[in-house]
């Protein structure tokens, strides 16, 4: 019963929000770049006086599986071939599902008419389907939010099993790779970035929110042509005090599909570990740490995932690419290179680490051309025109 009870209360303290609009933003924990952008857009709705919610899609696995995530991600951290070959292996979800959970997700969201969603995870898909039926002949209505510039696993995945998933609801995509553009971005706080000559001389280097790929071998030669580093460690070990660099990490302690102790799904809190000092942070209210350090920054050194190049548009801060992560992150690769906003580590290492070339990518994405459309405006406008 307390279970029940649960489910049917809000995620602001229980406040219950029968009769009034709310969205529902499905993400997943499984990677940042599919958590991250559902908190970033929370807050611009909040921004504009619109509820929501931030569920994220472990939460409704069972238990054995949600344990064997953990194992997966130390797996993928040591071995990146792994990592891509298991992102290239079709996975049907539904096998994993806490369906006596799903229920009571689904009786809470009809006993409070929920009718907006927005889903960044292709394995959402299946509880909606649900829902949907559940509801008839009412409608509702679900953004399928594609934060990368081809499809991830989880919609890959999705199409393989499912595949006109999308039939009932609507494709959101912040990147046209027919035009080599961008359709729609997600800000991350307002203001003008900082200019590149008011930057420091650091590169932040990091490997996703997983810590995955070539990010630490780079290192060594970075440091090697004066700049200063701001490396995202993976666990402690990594952290090695060093008076040129400053190491960061998530707080090990946090899990994004365990609520906060508001009962929220939040930004992580995080470590600061310089020289010999190390500091720890609360999380952010209304965005991510990581986002304050790379815009101080003139580069940041990563493989492309989806959280990154939201953060390269929104601190106009350019990406030095490493190897991407599945055929997903190639794309985003090749529509950075393509607009100027990035450039491989090896065809920079050729060029000396010349910071002039890192001047001359931010600023092209200063100037970047055609309209900076808010995803969120650009749903609250379009959703309004439905409802008509």
């Amino acid at each position: 019963m307390n279970d029940r009870r649960e489910a049917l209360e809000t995620m602001d303290g229980g406040r219950e929000l029968m009769g009034k609009r709310q969205i529902t933003i499905l993400c997943s924990g499984f990677g940042l770049g599919f958590y991250i952008p559902g908190l970033l857009a929370a807050s611009v709705f909040k921004e504009r006086d619109i509820a929501t919610e931030v569920l994220v899609f472990e939460s409704y696995l069972e238990q054995d599986k949600r344990d064997h995530i953990a194992d997966s991600r130390t797996a993928y951290h040591n071995n990146f071939a792994l990592a891509n070959f298991s992102a290239r292996m079709p996975m049907d979800i539904r096998s994993s599902m806490d369906y006596a959970q799903v229920e009571l997700l689904l009786e809470a969201w009809a006993a409070e008419e929920r009718c907006e969603f927005i889903s960044l995870s292709g394995h959402w898909v299946y509880i909606l389907d649900l829902y949907r039926e559940k509801m008839l002949p009412s409608p509702i209505h679900v953004d399928l939010l594609y934060v990368d510039s081809d499809l991830a696993p989880s919609w890959k995945s999705l199409k393989k099993f499912h595949p006109r998933y999308d039939e009932h609801y609507y494709n959101a995509c912040l990147y046209d790779t027919g035009k080599m553009a961008i359709r729609y971005e997600i800000p991350v706080l307002p203001g003008a970035p900082l200019p590149f000559e008011s930057r420091k001389r650091r590169l932040v280097v990091h490997g996703g929110g997983w810590g995955m790929g070539t990010y630490q071998s780079t290192i060594p030669e970075l440091a090697g042509h004066n700049y200063g580093l701001d490396i995202v460690a993976y666990d402690w070990k990594e952290a090695k005090p060093d008076p040129g660099h400053r190491y960061w990490m998530n707080d090990p302690e946090w899990c994004s599909w365990v609520k906060s102790g508001s009962g929220l799904h939040e930004f992580p809190p995080y470590i600061e570990i310089a020289g010999e000092a190390t500091n720890s942070y609360a999380a952010e209210a209304d965005h991510h740490w990581l986002f304050d350090v790379a815009s101080e920054a003139m580069a940041i050194v990563a493989k492309p995932g989806a959280g990154t190049l939201i953060d390269a548009l929104a601190s106009e801060t350019p990406l030095i690419l490493l190897e991407p992560f599945g055929s997903h992150e190639l794309s985003n690769l090749e529509l950075w290179e393509s607009l100027g906003f990035g450039i491989r580590y090896e065809k920079w290492r050729e060029m000396d680490f010349s910071v002039d070339v890192l001047k001359e990518m931010h600023q092209a994405i200063k100037n970047r051309p055609g309209e900076r459309t808010n995803y969120v405006d650009h749903y609250c406008s379009r959703v309004a025109l439905m409802k008509r």
